[in-house]
């Protein structure tokens, strides 16, 4: 598992920067990379990106864009999406975000003062959901990362009606692990036998 806050659209001049329609899956050099880690059994967790929302066009970041990457949103922790959190369609049409997980205000370790923080951004939401995605690794191990993906959506809060706001919602780790049944020969059974 990856849990990568990377996010590649503008660039420093001469270099020419990504647009939102090459947020398409197949263009950013980093997207190709990252769908190709996925093909190679990687679990790829990246960020969304912190560019909010557009009513005319997708705010995401390269390798967000990617169909195999599991990207991921910020959210309140109310369950409101942030106002930062990059939003989809990518350009070719697909759902972004994949899932959501808290975003804003999380407690996390620091550099400085006493070694402890609270933040913003889907930099804090993506750790989650890849340590989510590990969990479920744990629990069933043959999983490959298309599978954990749609584990996470279809156990997610808005597995029956995602948007390009929320994807198929906030996620239910536990719901996930709990999903796949485990093997009957995993399982211990104990009898009581009473004569009469």
């Amino acid at each position: 598992v990856t849990s990568t806050s990377l996010g590649y659209l503008t660039f420093d001049p001469p270099y020419p920067s990504y647009t939102w329609e090459d947020m398409d899956g197949n263009t950013a050099r980093i997207t190709i990379a990252a769908d190709y880690a996925v093909s190679l059994g990687i679990t790829v967790v990246n960020s969304a990106g912190n560019n909010g929302y557009n009513p005319s066009h997708n705010t995401l970041n390269a390798p967000a864009d990617g169909d195999s990457v599991i990207t991921v949103g910020a959210v309140y922790s109310d369950g409101i999406a942030t106002g930062f959190s990059s939003c989809g369609p990518t350009a070719d049409g697909r759902i972004k975000p994949d899932l959501m997980a808290m975003g804003s205000n999380v407690y996390h370790a620091t550099t400085s003062g006493n070694g402890y923080s609270f933040g913003d951004g889907t930099s804090y939401s993506c750790p989650l959901l890849a340590g989510a995605c590990a969990l479920i690794l744990d629990a069933h191990p043959s999983l490959t990362p298309m599978e954990v993906l749609q584990l996470l959506r279809s156990t997610a809060t808005q597995s029956n009606n995602p948007d390009n706001i929320y994807g198929w919602g906030i996620i239910n780790a536990l719901s996930a692990i709990n999903l796949i049944p485990v093997p009957v020969e995993l399982t211990s059974f104990s009898a009581v036998y009473a004569n009469g």
